[in-house]
């Protein structure tokens, strides 16, 4: 049994924990520790003139220790006193056994006085506890208010089904009974009224039987009717998570407000002195500075974190403090999960990975110069109307870029300019991004998708093309065909198109004898132009056809037209 000195220890110890929260609550500070030379005073003396210290050790002003500390310093001093007096009286009896735990108990007794008179834990001070650190209690315990709180929420379901659980096996197990105590009135009733069997059956029916399908259908009622009970209490699950939440925000909302207004504000001062600081060197990107960058904003993070977690903390909201230490745990996994993916991200923004700065860059099927590499890279192709992408790091893994060649276009062409695609489509650029491309063909704008725009092989007529046309005469004029028609017709061409054209647009005009065709003599005329006559390209060949028609006639040259010659069988 335990003995009256052992529970009235307990309850000075209960006693003594009440009286140093009270105290911590009241916001009273530690006090000096008592010495021999000057005893601890436990109530509030008139103030009287003092020697002053020496100025090396500045004078402590004193505090008054509240009525529950005095209870309990008094309660310990006489509990002391009177396990030393029946120490004394166990050595002087030779009760070596009583004498060991006495002497045990009176140091855990002084151990509690002198910690709530210094105000911290002196046993863990004298005799520090040295216990293996096992991570797993660690974490429950850290956890443990979140837990509760899931435990708290989910009590009254558990209980059900615990009670639903236990009816269910109660019920198969009177079912059982009640089977069996038929079988054995059965056989009762089988046996002669006279036999020992039927006296033993009686009896086995009025002490096993009976009284334990009693006990089953007491025990069953119990259940359905706690069942019953709980059932009709118990809250539908909207109206318990609503309450869970609203608990929530009244015990933790402010915390969880305060710990967004932290982590805001640490995070973008921080991002604001890194502005600051990097402005001034935003031309000079070296790898020191890259590093120093990527630390900078990796700690930013950390620094954040941290001092979120603080305001739990310092508030003592344990349950949210649980919630952010699960959340951590989870982040930090998956961190650790995908830390090679995390390398080459930092590979990157050090600009020493497989993309570079300034370099070229193919993505989704289209030129772009890396202009930045961070967290959020830029990439811009200057050619394209809202060519400047802002990506994030990630998305470049995998990739590669390459120095850009001298003259190496961007795109093949740009805004305003004319252009001719394989389909023998013609127009200008209204608008060209990395998405669409919209051409102005004959006043009405036809869209194109950029990649599909690509795949028609754009010929650009603003940078200068050449027209080359086809152009036949009969074979009766094939005494002049090679040096006097060619001749001719170029001189009437160079003559003419300065009309069709800008004068100054027109660069040359080359009309050659290609072939002696079925049924003509073909010449391939050449004309070059600058790009200011782009927007005349179809009005250019036009007029070539029609020069060269007007100049036979004048010369009276006729222009053949295809013929079909039949043979006759036999002929």
């Amino acid at each position: 049994m335990i003995g009256w000195s052992s529970v009235r220890a307990s309850g000075l110890y209960v006693l003594c924990c009440v009286a140093i929260c009270d105290a911590r609550l009241r916001g009273q500070a530690p006090a000096e520790l008592p010495t021999a030379q000057q005893p601890e005073a436990l109530v509030p003396t008139p103030a009287t003139p003092q020697k002053a210290p020496p100025p090396q050790d500045p004078p402590q002003p004193a505090r008054a220790r509240d009525a529950t500390t005095i209870e309990a310093l008094n309660s310990l001093a006489s509990l002391l006193n009177t396990k030393r007096e029946e120490l004394a009286a166990a050595q002087k009896a030779a009760d070596v056994a009583r004498a060991t735990a006495l002497t045990e108990e009176i140091q855990h007794l002084n151990w509690q006085f002198s910690g709530l008179a210094a105000r911290f834990d002196v046993q863990e001070f004298e005799a520090p506890r040295e216990g293996k650190f096992d991570l797993q209690k660690e974490l429950e315990q850290l956890i443990r208010p979140l837990l509760q709180t899931v435990k708290d929420a989910t009590a009254t379901p558990r209980q059900v089904a615990d009670m639903k659980a236990r009816l269910e096996a109660l019920e198969a197990r009177q079912q059982t009974a009640e089977a069996a105590k038929r079988a054995v009135e059965r056989t009762r009733d089988l046996l002669p009224a006279d036999s020992p069997a039927r006296a033993e059956a009686v009896l086995d029916l009025k002490t096993r039987w009976s009284p334990m399908l009693e006990a089953l259908r007491s025990e069953v009622l119990v259940l359905q009717a706690g069942i019953k009970s709980r059932a009709e209490n118990q809250k539908s699950m909207f109206e318990s998570v609503t309450q869970t939440l609203q608990k929530f925000v009244q015990e933790s909302g402010l915390s969880l407000l305060l710990s967004a207004l932290v982590f805001v504000s640490v995070f973008f001062s921080l991002r604001w002195l890194q502005n600051r600081v990097l402005r001034a060197r935003s031309s000079e990107r070296g790898f020191a500075l890259r590093l120093f960058e990527t630390v900078f904003s990796i700690g930013s993070i950390l620094v954040a974190v941290i001092a979120t977690m603080v305001v739990p903390y310092v508030r003592n909201d344990w349950l949210l403090l649980a919630v952010g230490i699960v959340f951590l745990v989870g982040v930090g996994w998956v961190l650790v999960r995908m830390a090679p993916r995390f390398f080459e991200q930092i590979r990157l923004v050090l600009n020493v990975g497989a993309v570079r700065e300034g370099e070229r860059l193919v993505l989704d099927g289209l030129p772009y110069r890396v202009d930045q590499l961070r967290f959020y890279s830029r990439l811009h192709n200057p050619n394209l109307q809202g060519g400047t992408l802002r990506i994030p790091i990630q998305d470049l893994l995998g990739k590669c870029s390459r120095r850009s060649g001298p003259d190496e276009p961007w795109f093949p062409s740009e805004a305003g300019e004319y252009v001719v695609l394989a389909d023998g489509t013609f127009g200008a650029i209204l608008q060209q991004t990395p998405s669409v491309v919209v051409i102005d063909q004959l006043g009405a704008p036809r869209t194109y998708p950029t990649l599909a725009y690509l795949a028609q092989n754009p010929r650009n007529l603003s940078h200068g093309f050449t027209t080359a046309v086809v152009f036949g005469i009969d074979y009766r004029h094939q005494t002049e065909a090679t040096m006097h028609i060619p001749s001719t017709l170029q001189k009437a061409l160079a003559e003419e198109l300065p009309e069709v054209a800008p004068a100054e647009s027109l660069v040359r005009v080359e009309v050659e004898f290609t072939a002696a065709n079925t049924s003509s003599l073909d010449y391939t005329i050449l004309a070059t132009f600058t790009g200011a006559a782009a927007r005349h390209y179809l009005t250019v060949q036009r007029a070539i056809q029609r020069i060269c028609t007007e100049t036979c006639t004048q010369h009276g040259w006729h222009i053949p037209f295809p013929q079909v010659v039949v043979h006759r069988a036999g002929e």
